[in-house]
This record gives structure tokens, C-alpha cells and sequence, in this order.
């Protein structure tokens, strides 16, 4: 939704959308009932949801115990040792953690088939 609605509005998750609505729509995620149409016209609201549900989550999906590893891998000046870094602390994720951050980076390649 957000890629189809979302991309041309300005401050797309910064904007804060109404409490109500995103109470709204978050209930609605939660049963399962959500009318996309009803929240094609407030991105904010679908971002918002997002942002909350990423906030919520009882462990970051980067997890602290790779903290310090993906602070290394970001550090490091030569782009190739710094994305073979980044990939080394991916395959360390759990699988739910994985998993939903290649969802959320859609076009993000497994490590098996991705080529060196």
C-alpha cells in the first residue's frame, strides 16, 4: 500500500496521522479485517501503523544481540568489506527477523542466491 500510495507524500513518516485513525486501522490489523481502500487516501495512517508495530516489537528486528556487530559492519570505509560485513550479521538474524526485514526491503536477495 504504502509503495502504491504512499511514495509521492511528502514527510511519508514523519507526518504523524490522526490517533484516531491509526487506533483504527491498527485494530483492524489486529482482527485480520482491514479495508485497503478505506486507507488508500491517508498513507500516514498505513506508515504510522508500520512505524507502531516496528516500535512494538519486544526485541529490535536487527536484535541487540548484533548490535555491536551491525554498528562494525557500518563503520567500515571500503564499500565491499562493509556489505560482505552487513551480510555476515544478516545470516545471524533469527528467521522471523530475517524474514521480515527482507519483506520489508522487498527486493533484498536470499544469501543463497546472491553472488559475490
Amino acid at each position: 500500500m504504502l509503495l502504491e500510495c504512499g511514495m509521492q507524500e511528502e514527510g511519508l513518516f514523519r507526518v504523524a496521522p490522526s490517533a484516531s485513525k491509526l487506533k483504527k486501522l491498527k485494530a483492524a490489523l489486529d482482527c485480520c479485517v482491514v479495508d485497503v481502500q478505506e486507507y488508500s487516501a491517508d498513507p500516514h495512517a498505513i506508515a504510522g501503523a508500520l512505524k507502531s508495530y516496528l516500535r512494538e516489537l519486544p526485541e529490535p528486528l536487527m536484535t541487540f544481540e548484533l548490535y555491536e556487530e551491525w554498528i562494525q559492519a557500518s563503520n567500515i570505509p571500503e564499500q565491499e568489506k562493509r556489505l560482505q560485513a552487513l551480510w555476515s550479521a544478516c545470516e545471524k538474524l533469527p528467521k522471523a527477523n530475517y524474514n521480515n526485514i527482507r519483506y520489508l526491503i522487498k527486493s533484498w536477495p536470499s544469501p543463497s542466491t546472491r553472488t559475490r
